[in-house]
């Protein structure tokens, strides 16, 4: 049998034996049921993020509680700032008292179910009996009579200070900064009407500005504009998925080598196959099995996206476009980073004889796969900066590096011709070092070997 046709045999019997066990099938439809099914519990735990509960508030001001609570009752999430000012702006129409009342009023009734949900109740008290108020109140919160208070005072206007009391200082914290954005707009106002400003224009000029993000192009790609947040979204989740394959397929691998040397099948094989080509058949084969999962995943994704089954899922036209680029991109930098980490692997865990002793050689590939995990925001926020570009060439995180810099701002073509290049010879180089010191720690029994040994195989004649 030749040399190919060996090959093609241990690539056929590494797939078949991964793709024909069910834990593969259920992995593959059941990581994307799970990933859909964490997107709706977290979007059904979004709508319990709401501020609920009693709070007293001691008011030595004496100007704020009354402002609060109709801020309170009449405007309860503080996004919500796209009223009549806004409308008036758009039909260039000058703003009128009786817009904004009316406006107002039509909010109120929207917004009437979430306002009821806190509760603002005035607490008496002066300086000289505020310790005595406080223990009482105090009291309450611990055994959960109110949900917190909050002490007010001239500081409160001047400089913005006012102080909150609750069970803990980390939980609530929904309920702290809607409460604060109630008392921004209560003393707004209170401070214009002490400068001789009418607090309607408060609401009446109060606008929120969206940057609506736009390529500096003469040519626009309207897609990439139109859909900036789902295509940075996909760039993460791809990024991921790379970070993830390669531990996952790598330690595939390293099982699959300690489990044939345990079993003493290897010595089998080796006696009719070269160990180098034994270990090139088991990383292409496992490889496919990564494909053909990705492969499953796509389908799905595409006939998700069919205007006829978004429809029926409520998603109206269908997921957005995914840029041909990235896509590329990701079947590109996937393959070279599981090649470069394959090799890696199955030269690392030949030598030994259990996975307890080669998780610690493992590791070292490892913690670049981690470092570049711990520095994918700055890179996603800045791709085109000092520290992605260097970590796009360096070839243990380019991989990952150079495929989030496609996906968010394509570099020029020289960088990404570049550090395929550098991943093309670090790849045959690592395989030259993984192959020299397979042939030798495939046979290799007993006494666990060190660091040095492992290098002066490598460098053994043939």
């Amino acid at each position: 049998m030749s040399v190919n046709a060996k090959l093609f045999a241990i690539i056929k019997r590494e797939y078949l034996q991964q793709v024909r066990t069910k834990a593969f099938w259920v992995a593959t439809f059941l990581i994307p049921t799970l990933g859909l099914g964490l997107i709706f519990i977290q979007v059904a735990l979004s709508r319990t993020l709401v501020a609920k509960g009693r709070i007293g508030v001691v008011d030595f001001s004496g100007r704020l509680y009354e402002p609060l609570v109709a801020e309170q009752q009449g405007r309860p999430k503080d996004d919500d700032d796209q009223d009549t000012a806004a409308n008036a702006t758009k039909d260039k129409k000058p703003l009128k008292d009786s817009d904004v009342g009316t406006a107002r009023k039509m909010e109120e009734g929207r917004r009437q179910r979430i306002a009821t949900k806190l509760e603002f109740f005035k607490v008496d008290a002066t300086p000289e009996t505020l310790q005595g108020i406080r223990t009482k109140l105090n009291e309450d919160v611990q055994k959960e009579r109110i949900k917190a208070y909050i002490i007010l005072d001239q500081n409160t206007l001047d400089k913005g200070a006012a102080e909150w009391r609750a069970q803990s200082v980390k939980a609530d914290i929904v309920m702290r900064e809607t409460v604060a954005g109630y008392l921004t707009r209560a003393a707004t106002k209170e401070r214009l009407k002490d400068r001789g400003v009418d607090p309607k224009l408060y609401d009446a000029a109060r606008v929120r500005v969206d940057l609506d993000p736009h390529e500096a192009k003469e040519v626009e790609n309207k897609d990439a504009s139109k859909n900036a947040g789902f295509n940075l979204a996909v760039s993460g989740i791809f990024f991921f998925l790379i970070y993830l394959s390669i531990f996952v397929y790598g330690a595939y691998i390293m099982r699959g080598v300690l489990e044939e040397k345990n079993n003493r099948i290897v010595e089998v094989i080796v006696s009719s196959v070269r160990p180098t080509t034994l270990m090139l058949g088991k990383i292409l084969g496992i490889g496919l099995v990564g494909l053909t999962q990705y492969a499953v995943w796509a389908a799905l994704s595409l006939a998700i996206a069919l205007p006829g089954v978004a429809a029926v899922a409520g998603m109206g036209e269908g997921l957005p476009h995914i840029p041909a680029a990235t896509i590329g991109a990701f079947v590109l930098f996937f393959l070279l980073g599981y090649f470069l980490y394959a090799s890696l692997y199955a030269a690392l865990s030949a030598p030994f004889n259990t996975e307890q002793e080669a998780q610690q050689f493992v590791m070292i590939p490892g913690m670049m796969l981690i470092l570049t995990s711990t520095t994918w925001f700055f890179a996603f926020n800045q791709p085109n900066g000092t520290l992605a570009t260097v970590l796009s060439f360096f070839p243990f995180t380019a991989p990952l590096m150079m495929f989030m810099r496609i996906s968010v701002q394509t570099p020029p073509l020289w960088q990404i011709g570049l550090s395929v290049a550098i991943l093309l010879v670090t790849i045959w180089a690592v395989a030259w070092f993984a192959g020299r010191v397979y042939r030798v720690g495939i046979l290799m029994y007993g006494k666990k070997p060190t660091l040095p040994e492992i290098f002066r195989w490598a460098m053994q004649a043939d």
